[in-house]
């Protein structure tokens, strides 16, 4: 089977140096928020220009430190839903969500003034929305999810730059794939630093000080920092190897009735999927299996309602019905690239035939 994400073949790359640094770990006894964490926070740093990065358990759980550490309980966030539900999730646990629908790339329509408490864009795909058209009120919070999106640029600033607060998630279906999952927070305001690191221990500033404020345990694993702080170094080379396979895609799919997802003329992706609108989808998606390639539905819910909207999403639905995304990840050969993009080819041919 062609994988959509990268399996165990990342490991293949990095085990000489994950190894090594397993047994550092191993060593010096530092299992949590040590050596490795710091490196990644660092890193992050440089990739944003962020002036602080807080490495967590989750992109999950880095989105709920946010909102808590400027205390939104009981307010009002914006978010989309055409994503996946975590960013819902967090901002209804203990606020009032209201949604936004999206445009066809999937991204948050900004055809409002979002004067909420907070408001959550989603990069997705590895494309971004138009920051410099994102109208919020005078004290709206900015969260940018960008679990998707490390290394992309907007109008050639990095993708994590934008908001009073960026996300990142890593796990083995994201821009840096690893064993677990993993996320982090950069920002610049100092004020909100000890705030943030609080809120990631329970509440506490250190194990034996009195509780200051609501928190959760957001402290990040040595092991998994490694897998990232490696994958890091390598975040060039493996954007640069999905560019290839997504350009060659385009190129084969461009008389084939479908709607490729392409980044906005703002945007420099790190085409982190490659995802298509078919009207066919079910049919294209078993045809795929049944050749050994695994193709994806991605998002099928439209969860706005399990929140308790009762508005209507007309862009939501229809991706919802119709995406599919495409493996196209850093360790496809050329041969496995080939073959699906053959495959697609054939079934397009084939419903063509049966005047379908």
């Amino acid at each position: 089977m062609i994988s959509n994400t990268a399996g165990d073949r990342v490991y293949t790359q990095i085990s000489d140096r994950l190894l090594d640094a397993y047994q550092k770990i191993h060593t010096s006894g530092d299992w949590i928020d040590s050596t490795f964490t710091h490196s990644v926070e660092q890193k992050l740093k440089k990739i944003t220009g962020r002036k602080h990065a807080k490495l967590v358990t989750s992109g999950t759980t880095a989105i709920q430190i946010a909102l808590l550490a400027w205390n939104i309980r009981n307010k009002k966030v914006a978010c989309v839903n055409y994503s996946y539900v975590a960013s819902a999730n967090q901002a209804a646990l203990l606020n009032k969500v209201e949604f936004a629908d999206v445009d066809i790339n999937g991204l948050m329509l900004l055809d409002q003034t979002f004067n909420h408490d907070a408001v959550i864009p989603v990069s997705l795909y590895g494309n971004t929305i138009d920051y410099d058209q994102l109208k919020i009120g005078a004290d709206t919070k900015v969260v940018v999810d960008c679990a998707q999106s490390i290394g992309t640029k907007y109008k050639g600033k990095p993708d994590g730059s934008f908001g009073d607060v960026a996300v990142f998630s890593f796990a083995r279906n994201k821009p840096v794939p690893t064993a677990g999952t993993h996320g982090a927070l950069v920002w610049d305001d100092d004020t909100m630093t000890d705030k943030i690191r609080t809120v990631s221990t329970n509440g506490k500033i250190n194990r034996t000080s009195p509780i200051t404020t609501m928190g959760i345990n957001g402290s990040p694993f040595e092991l998994q920092a490694a897998w990232i702080d490696i994958g890091l170094d390598h975040i060039d080379e493996w954007q640069h190897k999905r560019a290839l396979t997504h350009d060659y895609y385009v190129g084969e799919f461009e008389h084939l009735p479908l709607q490729i997802i392409q980044p906005n003329e703002f945007c420099e992706s790190n085409y982190h999927k490659f995802a298509m609108l078919s009207d066919e989808r079910n049919e294209l998606k078993n045809y795929l299996a049944d050749n050994g390639v695994q193709a994806l539905e991605h998002y099928t819910d439209n969860f706005a309602n399990y929140f308790g909207s009762d508005r209507k999403f007309p862009m939501t639905d229809k991706l919802c019905k119709t995406i599919i995304t495409l493996p196209n990840h850093a360790w496809m050969t050329d041969a496995e690239i080939e073959t699906v993009s053959q495959d697609i080819a054939t079934q397009y041919a084939t419903a063509r035939h049966c005047g379908k």
